[in-house]
């Protein structure tokens, strides 16, 4: 079990890592899809290899991420990386948080969400069979401990989705199914009370 000291370290280099954008981005990839290789992640981030391999090896140097395999292409050797955690950002280092950094990384996160959506609706993936769930509930009268209580649920779900694809991994060894893609999103939390925003607003559509 990680000692207060050690999680209080792991914050600060967590912070540390967080101060640079293209850091930031690195770390969040690693985080939901690593392990990935630096020229993998510079495709998609629209950003030379150079500047990912670097940002990549300050990962490494500051513990959030690791070298998990060295693969020879072509005559080089493609370097994998992984995060050393699951998650951005501890609940408890937070608030310590510049408020800045905790906007972009809201969103970042919520970009990348929206980011998915849009590609499997493009793809005609979302849809087109049962086996997705999208949910959007709006809960008029929480009081704070109804809150806590939410929040706690995500979170043990998020724990037990996390479970599942080593599960996966060795049924798809058995079995040579094709691996399926999933985006898993959650979110639970407090906003302004309704009709108090210009979306809340908006005109009712004909029927």
């Amino acid at each position: 079990m990680a000692t207060k000291t050690h999680r209080r370290q792991a914050g600060s280099k967590r912070y540390e890592a967080m101060q640079h954008p293209l850091r930031r981005a690195v770390l969040l990839m690693l985080i939901e899809r690593g392990p990935l290789s630096p020229s993998e992640m510079a495709i998609e981030l629209d950003e030379p290899v150079g500047n990912v391999s670097h940002h990549t090896k300050k990962l490494v140097k500051l513990d959030c991420a690791e070298l998990v395999e060295e693969r020879p292409v072509r005559g080089s050797v493609k370097h994998f990386y992984r995060a050393t955690d699951r998650y951005l950002i501890d609940t408890e280092e937070w608030e310590g948080l510049d408020p800045a950094i905790r906007e972009d990384i809201l969103v970042d996160c919520m970009q990348t969400t929206v980011n998915d959506y849009t590609a499997s609706v493009k793809a005609g993936i979302l849809g087109s069979n049962e086996d997705f769930v999208l949910t959007r509930t709006p809960f008029r009268a929480i009081d704070q401990e109804g809150l806590k209580e939410m929040t706690a649920i995500h979170e043990r779900a998020f724990h037990e989705l996390m479970e599942i694809p080593a599960r996966c991994a060795e049924r798809l060894r058995a079995s040579g199914e094709r691996p399926i893609a999933v985006s898993s999103s959650q979110g639970c939390f407090e906003v302004p009370p309704w009709g108090t925003r210009p979306l809340d607003k908006r005109p009712a559509m004909d029927a």
